[in-house]
């Protein structure tokens, strides 16, 4: 079973060749963190789908409507180590940067964790952490928790998706007030130049939980996985998943539910 949280990271896999480093967990966890070993990751990710695309339009009343999508598949294995380990449960942070071949585009973040005892109950509330250069799990943009995840199960696959939408008026004012500074105009107007889109890859920490301890560690800054996505149809996509003869049958959008349909 899968549960979808708010809660994520901010930043792009490495090889873990990171330090330990104890740290208050904003008084929200009880007991004091243990830097004894350094963690060794549970988890490999691999991003084999990654598709982002923009617009703009004239509205009927004379307003520019700018739309920005992203949508990047996951796919996470177990590392069959990790059944051996004794801690309660750990998560680890990940990073996707995205920028074109002249401008940066924003961070997107995520999380992925399970646990190895029964004793350990995931809250997304009972877990902050924050520090300067490192990450800050209050910012994810989302995450995933699988219970007593065995290495023998098929890779877990997830999605980041997210739409922006902006509405400018013809006197030049945004008209929509949860859109912050002016982000999909923006964004629309840098994919429209761009020719070609990346997007890297790389781990920014590890949070491992056990008993009334909590030890953060931080990976390194080393990329893991660089993206080039290429013009495809209005958008630009990298894609590992989908046979190319398959692609124009598939929700460009919503690849899972193309993946999942094609499951027998």
């Amino acid at each position: 079973m899968k549960m979808e949280k708010k809660l994520i990271a901010s930043s792009i896999l490495a090889l873990l060749i990171g330090v330990s480093s104890v740290v208050p967990m904003l008084f929200l966890m009880s007991g004091t963190a243990k830097a004894e070993t350094t963690p060794k990751p549970w988890f490999n990710l691999n991003v084999p789908y990654a598709y982002v695309t923009a617009n703009s339009t004239l509205n009927l009343n004379g307003s520019d409507i700018y739309n920005y999508w992203r949508s990047i598949v996951l796919n996470f294995t177990l590392n069959p180590e990790a059944e051996n380990e004794i801690s309660d449960a750990q998560f680890e942070y990940y990073e996707f940067q995205l920028y074109t071949d002249k401008e940066q585009l924003g961070n997107v973040s995520y999380f992925v964790g399970t646990n190895r005892t029964n004793s350990f109950t995931f809250d997304t509330e009972s877990f902050h952490f924050m520090r300067d250069n490192w990450f800050d799990s209050n910012t994810t943009g989302g995450g995933m928790f699988t219970p007593q995840w065995n290495a023998s199960s098929p890779p877990d696959f997830s999605q980041i998706s997210s739409v922006l939408s902006s509405y400018i008026s013809p006197t030049g004012h945004e008209t929509n007030d949860t859109l912050r500074y002016n982000e999909a105009p923006r964004m629309v107007a840098a994919l429209m130049e761009a020719e070609i889109l990346f997007i890297d890859v790389r781990k920014t920490g590890l949070v491992t939980f056990n008993g009334n301890s909590t030890l953060v560690t931080l990976s390194g800054n080393e990329f893991f996985q660089h993206l080039e996505l290429k013009k495809y149809g209005d958008g630009f996509l990298y894609n590992a998943l989908f046979p190319e003869d398959q692609l124009s049958q598939i929700d460009l959008f919503n690849p899972l539910k193309s993946l999942n349909q094609q499951k027998p």
